[in-house]
């Protein structure tokens, strides 16, 4: 017989070989949590005990020379819907939608998630937030943040730039100083327990630096307005104007129509507002380019000042190209081929120049470079390589034609005119340690200088010039305008209307330059639709720094 002791010793043994091994096992689980699990552990712990939250830091202002406020931050508020309380009725999501205006259907395809916190909107203001806690929805909260506001809206909106929703530069000055204007987000530590956050520790945010454009709100004001008008009213596709104060070459405005607002962007469907025309889109100038051109010519010391050109018929051939005034002006001085912008003039007083000559000359004017000093995305144009030009080419570029510039460059041309010779870099940020502009230097004598310039104070004043709507009562206005035809895809024409100048004309204090793009009714010249413009919109500039108004 087998005896029941033996037995049940051997089963007894077994189990505890098994609680030994759990044990063991156990053991060796503790050890491995401890030697290699120890961050994990404290990570799921703190997860579970430790609050830690960001203070979002705000943005710095930026502002124009007179310390007038262009873009800042403003206190706003995110919609959060917990949808484990949030059950609204039609009537409720109806008047939320009303409330915060947005669409019922986008708010439904948001609440379909089952459960959890949902944001519904951010950045409201406090008057919405108002309505919606006057309701009591049950389940909707607010969380306190930022947002930028734009408070001239879109008369600044192609310099000032924008941001996104986070408040991240990602167009003109907002983007190209993002880093210095965003500052630096604070924290907050606390511990949680079942009554709340027992204690804590807060590093304060550090605001963004302020941003101090040259740009005077008055006169960017002025412009955009009757730029506006103008484009409406002349069925141009859009235009540009830029104002310069000659002496320190500060851009006092820079604006561009069609525009957007940067506070609302919800409803732009045509991506093109957005585009910074004065420094992006280049053009063929046309006869604005003229008084360059006539300057190389004198500077190159191989035509008299006293000579008289013979245009008639008013057309001429060469290079197996016609080229025609708009009518036989007969016998005519170097001031007369300006004043009348006689085209067959400048081919006749061209022809007998070198092509690396002109080629060198326009570039001293910024011809073909990126008016890189300015900081925002602007294009360089096109000036062609001299020894690419065919003699058709060459006197082509001496009224215009087969040069690129954008409305930006044609007034870094003129601010030489308008500086007595010396190039001087444009500049649109105040603070002279944010840029770096070339050193200035001579490109004309102050005697060729008053020679050009008295040929567009002519083109201006006297009564057969093209540029007599540019006048200002009182005040002598020196200028150029400019016509140039570009044809288009369906074989139809448009035409870029221009005018440049500057006033007074003797010791200027403004200059501005008018370009209207995509004319195609009767009246498309530079004299006629750009001209007018000038002595409006600077006329009224000079007024408002003179009033101090």
């Amino acid at each position: 017989m087998i005896s029941r002791v033996t037995y049940y010793s051997g089963r007894s043994f077994f189990i505890q070989i098994l609680f030994l091994l759990g044990f063991t096992l156990l053991i060796i689980k503790l050890i491995y949590l401890q030697v290699f699990q120890d961050e994990f552990i404290k990570e799921q712990v703190d997860s579970r005990t430790i609050l830690e939250s960001s203070i979002p830091a705000k943005r710095g202002k930026i502002l124009d020379r007179n310390d007038r406020l262009l873009a800042l931050d403003v206190k706003g508020y995110t919609v959060i819907a917990d949808l484990n309380l949030f059950k609204p009725s039609q009537l409720e999501i109806d008047f939320l939608a009303d409330s915060i205006e947005m669409e019922v259907n986008k708010i439904e395809r948001i609440l379909k998630k089952k459960r959890g916190h949902v944001e519904i909107i951010r950045h409201i203001g406090e008057g919405k937030k108002r309505r919606l806690q006057n309701m009591n929805l049950k389940g909707i909260f607010f969380k306190q943040n930022l947002r930028r506001s734009y408070p001239q809206l879109e008369i600044s909106s192609h310099v000032v730039g924008i941001t996104d929703i986070d408040r991240k530069g990602i167009q003109g000055a907002e983007l190209v100083f993002n880093k210095m204007l965003k500052g630096k987000n604070g924290v907050f530590s606390g511990i949680r327990s079942p009554i709340g956050i027992v204690d804590g520790e807060r590093n304060s945010a550090e605001e963004g630096l302020d941003l101090k454009l040259t740009i005077d709100i008055r006169l960017q004001s002025l412009a955009y307005h009757e730029l506006k008008k103008a484009v409406e009213n002349s069925g141009a596709e859009s235009g540009s104007i830029v104002i310069v104060n000659p002496k320190t070459a500060h851009i006092l405005s820079l604006t561009n129509y069609p525009s957007f607002n940067p506070s609302d962007r919800s409803d732009i469907k045509d991506l093109s507002v957005f585009r910074n025309r004065a420094t992006i889109d280049v053009f063929e100038p046309g006869s604005v380019l003229k008084p360059l051109a006539m300057a190389a010519i004198v500077n190159s010391g191989k035509v008299d000042r006293n000579i008289k050109i013979n245009t008639s018929p008013g057309w001429i051939e060469y290079g197996g190209y016609k080229t025609s005034d708009f009518r036989d002006y007969g016998t005519l001085g170097l001031s007369d081929i300006i004043s009348y912008s006689s085209n067959v003039g400048m081919v006749m007083l061209c022809k007998d120049q070198e092509s690396k000559y002109l080629i060198d000359f326009f570039s001293n004017f910024g011809l073909g470079s990126r008016p890189s000093n300015i900081l925002i995305p602007s294009r360089e144009g096109f000036l062609p390589e001299a020894s690419s030009l065919s003699n058709r080419d060459k006197v082509s570029s001496c009224y215009g034609y087969g040069i690129s510039m954008s409305t930006l460059q044609i007034a870094q041309a003129f601010q030489v005119f308008a500086n007595k010779g010396v190039f001087k870099e444009l500049t649109l940020f105040y603070d002279e340690e944010l840029t770096s502009p070339k050193p200035d230097f001579r490109v004309l004598s102050e005697d060729t200088t008053r020679f050009i310039n008295n040929m567009m104070i002519e083109t201006v004043n006297s009564k057969s010039g093209t540029a007599r709507r540019a006048r200002i009562e009182g005040k002598k206005v020196a200028g150029k305008t400019g016509t140039a035809e570009k044809k288009k895809k369906n074989g139809k024409k448009s035409y870029s209307a221009s005018f440049s100048g500057f006033v007074p004309a003797n010791d200027p204090i403004l200059l501005g330059v008018i370009v209207l793009h995509g004319l195609t009714k009767e009246e498309h010249s530079g004299g006629t639709i750009a001209a007018p413009i000038f002595s409006s919109v600077v006329g009224q500039s000079l007024h408002t720094l003179e009033s101090g108004s």
